[in-house]
């Protein structure tokens, strides 16, 4: 399993070819602190990166995890699962808004992964009375 952190020169050797990662995540750590959500499981994520030009890259790839939530009436846990495309731009400069800053000749997707989950985490959820 590739931990998807990548030196700018490990990802200038794949050329213009387009290389696939596989991994998973456990975000146990980031939700201590997070009142509403009471567990995770690991992430898996699978994708695609390419170089694009220069310093910059594209990463393509999906995310598949269940978020435990609390119901906002019963206060039982309610299991969130969660299926997540996402494409990221990354550069040594910042050309608008949509593009991430590549730092110290490294990219690393744990960040960029978490945000993805939690921006798409519900700000309160009920459990469906039919189940």
């Amino acid at each position: 399993m590739n931990n998807m952190k990548w030196s700018l020169q490990q990802l200038h050797k794949y050329g213009k070819a387009t290389f696939p990662f596989e991994t998973e995540y456990d975000f146990t750590e980031e939700i201590e602190n997070i009142d509403d959500i009471l567990g995770i499981t690991p992430a898996i994520v699978k994708g695609n990166g390419v170089h694009i030009r220069d310093d910059r890259f594209k990463f393509e790839f999906h995310i598949s995890v269940i978020l435990y939530l609390q119901d906002a009436i019963t206060l039982d846990p309610v299991e969130f699962p969660l299926e997540l495309s996402v494409i990221e731009i990354f550069d040594k400069e910042l050309f608008d808004d949509d593009t991430r800053l590549i730092e110290k000749n490294t990219i690393e997707l744990r960040d960029v992964i978490w945000e993805s989950i939690l921006l798409e985490k519900p700000m309160r959820v009920v459990k469906d009375e039919t189940q």
